[in-house]
Parts: C-alpha cells; sequence; structure tokens
C-alpha cells in the first residue's frame, strides 16, 4: 500500500505530533510505501522523505491571530501553500491512503482530491477536543484517529457515524535501555519538564510549584513563544541554582536528561491532545506528575500523580510525595502498554482493514 503523510512542521521542530508522524512513517515504512512530505529542511536516513519548500522564516507562533479562527494566519496560509504543492504528487504518484497532520486548509484540499480520485483519508486527533478537530470530521475522513481514550468518546458524541478507531502515539521501550544519563549542572532531586513552551501547557503552574519545595531542581526543555517569560520567572522565582532551561533539543538527544531526572511533571492543560513526553518518561522509569484528566488517568495509571496544577499547595505536595515514593517498575510497565510494536498492529489492522 501507498502512503503519504503531510507534516509541515517536519524537519523543523520535534513536537509529539512530528515525532509520532516520524515514527509511524519510519515503521510502516517495512511494510508499505510510504512517503513524508514536509517542509522543514532536516531529514532523517530511515525514513523516505519529500521537502516542499514553502517556509523561510519561521516565526515562532501566530495561533493567537484572530486570522487564525478562520484558518488565514500566517502558517495556515503555509500549510495551504504546501498541500497545494503536494496535490500533484498525489495525481502522480496515486497514494493510496493521505494522512494529513496539519487540520485547516490542508484536510480540506486532501479530502477533495481523495475523493476525485477515489483513494482514503485518514485523519488523526492531534489537535485535541475542540474545534479543529471538529473541522476535520466535518471533512467525513474515511476513519478518524483518535490518539486519546478522551478524543474517542468526544467523537462519539459529536459524530457518531463516522468510522472511528482509537489507536494513541507510542514509545519504543527496547531502545531506551542504552541510553547514558546526561551530566547536568544541578543538585538532585531534578524535576523534568519537556514540552513547548505555549500558553496551554501551563508551565508557569510548575514554576510556581517548585519554587515552593526547598532544594529541589528544575529542568524545562524545549522551546516556544513563552520562552523568554518562563525563563525569566523561574530564575526569579527558583534561583539560578536550582533552574535550568534547555532549548534547541531534538528528540533524539533527549533521552539522557530523561535518565538524568528523578520524576518526571507537566502541568498541561485538559484539551492536551496526548503527551508523548510522558509515555517517554515512564518508559525511562520516572514517575509521572500531570494534571488529573481523563486522558491522564488512562494514560499515566499508578505510574505517578494526578493533581490540579491549578492549586499551588496542592501541586507541589504531589512533587513532594512523587520524589520520595518508590514506584518500583509501575512506570516501565505502564509504558509498555504504548509500545509502538503494538501501535503499528494497530495501524496495519487498521489499514487491511481500508478497502482500496
Amino acid at each position: 500500500m501507498k502512503i503519504a503523510f503531510l507534516s509541515f512542521y517536519s524537519g523543523h521542530i520535534d513536537r509529539g505530533v512530528e515525532v509520532a508522524v516520524f515514527e509511524l512513517a519510519k515503521r510502516l515504512g517495512r511494510s508499505h510505501r510510504v512517503t513524508l512530505f514536509q517542509a522543514g529542511k532536516r531529514q532523517e536516513d530511515d525514513v523516505s522523505t519529500l521537502i516542499l519548500d514553502v517556509e523561510k522564516k519561521w516565526p515562532q507562533d501566530t495561533s493567537g491571530s484572530i486570522f487564525r479562527l478562520i484558518y488565514f494566519d500566517y502558517y495556515s496560509r503555509k500549510i495551504a501553500w504546501f498541500t497545494l504543492k503536494f496535490l500533484p504528487y498525489l495525481f502522480n504518484e496515486k497514494y493510496d491512503v493521505v494522512i494529513p497532520t496539519n487540520g485547516g486548509w490542508q484536510v480540506l484540499f486532501c479530502r477533495l482530491a481523495t475523493w476525485f480520485l477515489g483513494k482514503k483519508l485518514l485523519v488523526q486527533g492531534n489537535a485535541g477536543i475542540g474545534r479543529d478537530d471538529f473541522w476535520q470530521l466535518l471533512m467525513h475522513p474515511d476513519v478518524y484517529i483518535a490518539i486519546s481514550p478522551a478524543g474517542y468518546k468526544w467523537v462519539q458524541s459529536k459524530l457518531s457515524w463516522i468510522k472511528k478507531t482509537y489507536i494513541p502515539y507510542g514509545v519504543d521501550c527496547q531502545m531506551l535501555k542504552s541510553i547514558k544519563t546526561a551530566d547536568i549542572k544541578l543538585t538532585s532531586p531534578i524535576i523534568l519538564c519537556v514540552c513547548a513552551f505555549s500558553p496551554f501547557k501551563r508551565v508557569r503552574l510548575l514554576i510556581d510549584a517548585v519554587a515552593k519545595l526547598k532544594n529541589v531542581s528544575l529542568l524545562l526543555i524545549g522551546q516556544g513563544p513563552d520562552e523568554e517569560t518562563l525563563r525569566t520567572t523561574a530564575k526569579k522565582l527558583i534561583g539560578t541554582k536550582r533552574f535550568l532551561m534547555l532549548t534547541g533539543i531534538t528528540h533524539e538527544e533527549l533521552w539522557p536528561y530523561y535518565k538524568a531526572a528523578d520524576i518526571f511533571s507537566l502541568p498541561s492543560s485538559k484539551t492536551e491532545a496526548f503527551g508523548i513526553v510522558q509515555i517517554e518518561a515512564m518508559a525511562m522509569g520516572l514517575a509521572v506528575v500531570a494534571t488529573d484528566d481523563f486522558n491522564r488517568q488512562e494514560i499515566i495509571g499508578e505510574a505517578g500523580i494526578l493533581v490540579d496544577p491549578t492549586n499551588t499547595d496542592a501541586y507541589a505536595q504531589a512533587l513532594r510525595l512523587a520524589l520520595n515514593v518508590d514506584f518500583g517498575q509501575k512506570p516501565q510497565i505502564q509504558a509498555q502498554k504504548f509500545s509502538w510494536d503494538k501501535i503499528i498492529r494497530d495501524y496495519n489492522q487498521l489499514l487491511n482493514q481500508i478497502k482500496i
């Protein structure tokens, strides 16, 4: 089967979506003919990649623009042009399945083209519950792939007749066993947070909670529009001796930092679609302190502590407790439920059910 993934940001940034798309393309490519279309320049040897060059300056964030509501902000326009440049490949190569990951105009253009050619359109619930994924549902994809339990329930309540399935993101539990420990100039214990520095990740809540703890260090890894604000705030509230921010770290470079930490925490909004960094942390043996919502209850299970992070005192207490509790093998056992081997079996089963 010939499969095309469209991932505008791949090759430029490594958020959960881009990491998952790369792994899916690589692993599905072992039994299918898979091509990853991206706008970023960085290429990986393990995936057949085509770069559609439409982006030059990569501004950090335009999501706050009012034009985002009608998919006419800077990046939405770039993604639209990126998708139009893909369409000749679709018509010439006749891909059996198209999986657009950027929503907006991309899923509309791909829906029209796949209908015309008699091909299949699969969409993933990468944006999480809300307007962007509802737009994708309105395009009537052949299959909607929810990446979280809450996302699956939400689709059932909105458009129950849409064919849907639940397949989460994964983690390579075997590969992580040989990782070395990063040398970090922070005193233990270390709380690690890896994410895009954007408002809905709510990293400021973590900073406020750590500020209430004594002799505990915070390591933030990521990049995004809130970077400078978070750095300034953390230095002020926690101090330079107990705080470190690292940016520009690729996904492949992350693993030693997971291993150097004592626990992991991410207080993201309940609209967070999945949170691949949480299962990566668990695979490295870290307990996770996260937002108490339906998705995290299913994803983290007994491998950490769930809390309302807007309650700073309760959040700080949960972090302190996680640092002092021996979770044993619970994090690794929980992470095994999201093994890429299992995820790819689910994708292959889905693809085998699709009639071209």
